[in-house]
């Protein structure tokens, strides 16, 4: 896609948040671990949405990263539980490798995933073309690169940085971002409609604008789908 028809999805982002008649409060189930997500929503500057936290807490301290997010998907339901006295517009899951490696996990509740998220972004943003780019491990990254392909989208290349699925994801600077952006083959890049940021666990809202100056196509995150999500269960709630 040229640069001068990209469309910025920070700017659509705030032009649907500016819209809303009124605020909105939304749920946010947070795995327990992780710092970023309170971090890099309020950084979006959505005045008119409310975020009510609640934490994944997994019933084990599993060692393994697969058992610790099985874990973590079935603590959603009971979670949910915490918003029960809340008037919400609807509900969110800040992670996204539940919503790839366990996909049934809780799929009877009225929550939108940040996989999900990631979808509904980029079909609102026409990107059917994308690269992806995680700091999960090379397994992982695979596995969410099948699932969106599966979902209909073309992943013309992905990289991650490999690490392990319970380190801390908070310290990678956004030029380690870039740079794991630019090992994807420039072939592939060149193809893409659009660049995927997966995961709610590291910082992305800095790097999202290096990368699409750079680039000049979209950029996405989890973090900036979910809030993207949240303002469409707001603009829902005043219909």
């Amino acid at each position: 896609m040229p640069a001068e028809s990209a469309t910025d999805a920070l700017a659509m982002l705030r032009s649907a948040h500016d819209h809303l008649l009124r605020p909105a409060h939304v749920g946010v189930l947070v795995p327990w671990g992780n710092t970023m997500v309170e971090t890099e929503l309020p950084r979006l500057g959505l005045d008119h949405v409310v975020f009510h936290y609640a934490r994944l807490v997994p019933a084990h301290r599993y060692r393994d990263a697969d058992d610790f997010l099985a874990e973590i998907a079935a603590a959603v339901p009971d979670t949910l539980q915490q918003f029960a006295r809340l008037t919400l517009a609807g509900a969110l899951v800040a992670c996204t490798s539940t919503g790839f490696l366990n996909p049934d996990a809780y799929q009877n509740t009225a929550v939108v995933d940040a996989f999900d998220a990631l979808q509904i972004l980029l079909r609102d943003l026409a990107a059917s073309t994308i690269v992806l780019a995680t700091p999960y491990p090379a397994r992982h990254t695979q596995i969410q690169a099948a699932r969106l392909q599966e979902a209909g989208f073309d992943v013309a290349g992905h990289a991650s940085l490999d690490l392990a699925l319970l380190d801390d994801f908070t310290a990678v600077a956004p030029e380690r971002i870039t740079a794991l952006v630019h090992s994807i083959d420039v072939r592939q890049r060149t193809r893409a409609d659009a660049v995927v940021l997966s995961c709610t666990a590291w910082p992305t809202i800095d790097a999202i604008a290096l990368v699409q100056q750079e680039l000049g196509i979209p950029v996405v995150s989890s973090n900036l789908a979910l809030a993207y999500s949240a303002v469409r269960f707001a603009r829902a709630a005043e219909t």
